[in-house]
């Protein structure tokens, strides 16, 4: 049987965005401890040791103490602030980076740390501009080009993403998570050469990535290097076998190879890590009728329309397997279906539907 109106989805571009855990570990910062005496210094120091060791709420309270005792006491309202982000009380965090900030202007790390709780609460423009104001007062430190990047790159501002992430590479040309995060822009610019190379950089560095194997993957895809795409999901399911992108995409790049029942295997691999996943279920309809397993993919189609009941598409495949099963009625019910849901579709299909029907009776000779 031999179809002419096959539509496979592309794959799934990136996901993953510049990640900021590199840059949002908020490493309390330990007092200098200045030289006035009294009594805030002992609360101070105190705070710090519980929340080194991880008693939060404990510290908070000590920090209270050292603020009442010295309300001009910068270091404490800065890492009161950092044990409410840990807590992801993140709008108290604010208010005492803030005072950190009021009481000493050129402390780098409170404008970063107030970014990355802004970041937190969804305001990406507050956050922005304390990574800048962070990067000017301290042009040297990467993490801050790192999550600025990360902003525009949300943003789809890919050229700003990729000038920070050019300055954090400056700074720190051994971190492969600099790499991947460039590679990341230049593939969202469709510089598929530059993002490999990016990507195989910060695999040299960290041969455990399994998301730079990934968009890897997704980069090969692009160019249509399709065995290259597969030996990458490879590896990126050897690191995490609870991919389903992996799986998808795999899938997706094995059929492109005409292997078609091992990408049977892996859309079942993705549907069953994400029983939700209408377009795994949709391609693997698709294979199972290249491979004339009609039941199997009208199976699929259905539970494609039962997740998603306006996709075109499945209704007209599953109208062509119904043709090829002489279930007519069920056949024109779900062209209608599409033709409903997309007009301009009838003109197109009309002639590919006279001809199914054409070989369907031949073949019931």
């Amino acid at each position: 049987m031999s179809f002419v109106f096959f539509v496979v989805r592309p794959f799934l571009t990136v996901t993953r965005q510049p990640p900021l855990t590199a840059a949002i570990l908020l490493a309390l910062a330990s007092p200098s401890f200045p030289a006035w005496a009294g009594q805030a210094e002992d609360p101070l120091k105190t705070a710090v040791e519980l929340h080194d060791a991880g008693k939060v709420k404990e510290a908070i309270a000590e920090y209270d103490k050292a603020i009442k005792a010295n309300p001009k006491l910068a270091e404490a309202f800065f890492n009161r602030g950092n044990a409410h982000f840990d807590l992801g009380q993140n709008q108290q965090a604010v208010k005492d980076y803030s005072e950190a900030i009021r009481l000493n202007p050129k402390d780098a790390e409170a404008y970063f740390n107030r970014g990355n709780s802004y970041r937190r609460l969804k305001q990406e423009a507050a956050a922005l501009g304390d990574y800048t104001s962070a990067i000017k007062l301290n042009p040297d430190d990467a993490k801050s080009y790192t999550n600025r990047a990360s902003i525009h790159f949300d943003a789809r501002r890919y050229e700003a993403a990729l000038k920070d992430q050019n300055e954090a590479l400056r700074i720190d040309p051994k971190d492969p998570q600099h790499y991947f995060n460039r590679a990341n822009s230049y593939l969202a610019l469709n510089k598929n050469d530059d993002a490999i190379k990016d990507y195989d950089a910060a695999l040299s560095r960290d041969p455990k990535l399994a998301d730079a194997y990934y968009n890897r993957g997704i980069a090969h895809a692009d160019g249509l290097k399709y065995d290259n795409a597969v030996r990458d999901f490879d590896e990126a399911l050897k690191i995490n076998p609870k991919n389903a992108e992996a799986y998808y995409n795999r899938g997706l790049a094995k059929g492109k190879l005409g292997k078609y029942e091992a990408a049977i295997d892996d859309y079942g691999e993705a549907i069953r890590l994400n029983p939700k996943d209408a377009e795994a279920s949709f391609n693997r309809g698709l294979d199972y009728m290249r491979v004339d397993k009609n039941d199997f993919a009208a199976r699929d189609l259905t539970e494609v329309i039962s997740l998603q009941p306006k996709h075109t598409d499945a209704y007209v495949y599953r109208g062509l397997i119904r043709v090829y099963q002489n279930r007519d009625k069920e056949a024109d019910a779900d062209f209608q279906k599409a033709f409903q849901l997309n007009p301009a579709l009838r003109k197109k299909l009309e002639p590919v539907i006279a001809e199914a029907r054409a070989k369907a009776k031949t073949s019931a000779k």
